[in-house]
């Protein structure tokens, strides 16, 4: 029975048959010369690279549906900026179709639609940053794909549970939610892989990248229905990870490596709270942002550029200001508790410059005040 997500896909792709690599083809024998690889390494002593890896690394899928411990069909890409991209691909027609997007949000889906001539409408977060709902499901008849990122970045907050079901309801039979969950270890209960078997349509994209330490490695995954997946898994490229990378996956994926992360999330978690506790003291902080990422948003008040301030003591930030709804914020990563106390340190040696330009100014106000008293006793005096 075709549904809607099938009348999604562009008439190319539904047509396209996947590369034959020759890892695809595969084949059992003793002497492997059907790829065109040299036979052996070069380098005596090193590791082997000589041969292609594994065309799709099916066991790090299986590990990582179990890390998640879900059944929905996971396939591993290199990193989530390549799930965005072939998600676009895979459900948008180039100058024709378009996708959603709730801004300020992660700036790689607009740039990949851009990148395949394919418009981005917009449903901007409301005031408090959470989703305009109704907004999203009204544009979602114009769209194939609707972004949505949580805990989102780089504002800091989760997705209430309730507004994304109402999202996944309000477009059944119009178009794909995605939900990039790049920062969900930071928040892994408020996770949406749990209603993509009653949601078909839904789409998750994670990361390695975040809480397990590994965005050098380049890994990521899309969950998804079959529904789905027939279609992405056809432009999935042939090679599409090291067999390097994907033995470093499988071990992060351990038992015993997934329980060194969730501990060192949640002492970065704890850091991340006593640096935004830190952050209230000093007086030219308008706000900071509640997190539930790696990262603190704060909004300066007018007339200050942290950024700036940062950057001359050798510490590099994000300065948020090009965005609308972020001018005067500034986002900080959070990292080892001596980094934090450079921050903090930088921004209390500021807040001393600026507490003495105020005296000084302070002083020379009432020496000119002085000043003019003194003139005016004399005119008196002479008069």
């Amino acid at each position: 029975m075709t549904s809607f997500i099938d009348n999604l896909v562009p008439q190319a792709v539904k047509k396209l048959i996947p590369y034959q690599s020759a890892r695809r083809i595969g084949g059992d024998g003793r002497v492997w010369l059907n790829a065109n690889e040299l036979e052996s390494s070069l380098f005596e002593g090193e590791p082997s690279h000589n041969r292609y890896p594994d065309f799709l690394p099916q066991d790090i899928a299986k590990a990582y549906q179990a890390y998640c411990g879900t059944d929905a069909e996971t396939v591993a890409v290199r990193g989530a900026d390549e799930a965005i991209d072939l998600l676009i691909r895979t459900f948008c027609k180039p100058a024709s179709d378009n996708i959603l997007i709730c801004s300020p949000t992660y700036a790689m889906y607009e740039f990949c639609a851009d990148a395949l001539a394919i418009e981005t409408l917009d449903s901007p977060l409301q005031e408090d940053f959470n989703l305009n709902v109704a907004d999203i499901v009204q544009k979602s008849e114009l769209v194939n794909l609707v972004f949505l990122c949580s805990p989102n970045n780089p504002t800091g907050n989760v997705i209430p549970k309730a507004d994304l079901i109402e999202v996944l309801e309000g477009t059944v039979g119009r178009s794909l939610v995605v939900v990039d969950e790049a920062y969900i270890e930071f928040e892994p209960h408020t996770s949406a892989v749990s209603l993509i078997e009653r949601y078909p349509h839904l789409v998750v994209i994670r990361t390695l990248s975040k809480a397990f330490g590994l965005a050098a490695v380049r890994c990521g995954f899309i969950l998804a229905s079959p529904n789905v997946m027939q279609y992405v898994s056809k432009l999935i490229p042939p090679y599409p990870m090291p067999d390097c990378s994907s033995q470093i996956v499988l071990e992060a994926l351990s038992d015993e490596r997934v329980a060194v992360m969730k501990e060192a999330t949640a002492k970065l978690v704890e850091i991340r709270n006593q640096f935004a506790v830190a952050l209230t003291q000093f007086d030219f902080i308008e706000y900071v942002y509640p997190s539930s990422t790696n990262f603190i948003l704060l909004r300066q008040k007018s007339g200050h550029e942290l950024f700036s301030v940062l950057t001359k003591d050798g510490i590099v930030t994000r300065n948020q200001n090009h965005e609308l709804a972020l001018r005067n914020c500034v986002r900080i990563t959070i990292g080892s508790p001596e980094s934090m106390a450079e921050v903090i340190a930088s921004l209390a040696s500021y807040q001393t410059e600026l507490q003495q330009t105020q005296q000084d100014q302070q002083k020379r106000q009432h020496q000119q005040d002085q000043y003019i008293e003194t003139q005016s006793q004399l005119d008196k005096d002479h008069i």
